[in-house]
């Protein structure tokens, strides 16, 4: 029973000892042509460990979070992505035949087409196998910027 009780002591103080790995606190702005991106996702990607995430905010900032909200990025150099779409206008249903038309017409609302999804942030930097951007990300607080051509 002592020699249960020293095991399950000793795991909890090397779990607290531990810490976590290690973080730097990461923010930053995106921009496409020196205007603010304002929605979206951006993730740092390490080559071994968990990856950050941060949502895009209307200004073009993000701060990234890796298990408490607000935390950073591990330490070390990432792949980094980032995802940034809008979705144009819908528009009503276009019939094909006059009797579409009336199906449609007897139909107490009418249907709208979504609008065309449009990609605000090149689509090569959505995806790890085609970004090209990197970042290091150093222990403290790192200022990490982009400013992507107009896709």
């Amino acid at each position: 029973m002592l020699s249960m009780r020293w095991l399950i002591v000793s795991a909890v103080l090397v779990a607290a000892g531990c810490g976590g790995p290690r973080l730097g606190k990461v923010a930053g702005k995106v921009t496409v042509a020196g205007r603010p991106v304002t929605t979206g996702t951006i993730m740092f990607t390490p080559d071994s460990g968990p990856s950050a995430v941060g949502a895009i905010g209307p200004d073009g900032g993000y701060t990234l979070t890796t298990v408490k909200s607000g935390d950073g990025a591990l330490v070390g150099k990432h792949r980094v992505t980032i995802e940034s779409t809008t979705v144009g206008p819908g528009s009503l249903a276009d019939p094909a035949s006059f009797e579409e038309e009336l199906k449609l017409a007897s139909q107490p609302t009418k249907i709208l087409v979504p609008g065309k999804v449009v990609r605000v942030v090149p689509d090569k930097y959505s995806q790890l196998s085609t970004t090209d951007l990197k970042a290091d990300v150093a222990a403290g607080s790192n200022a990490i910027d982009f400013d992507l051509p107009r896709p």
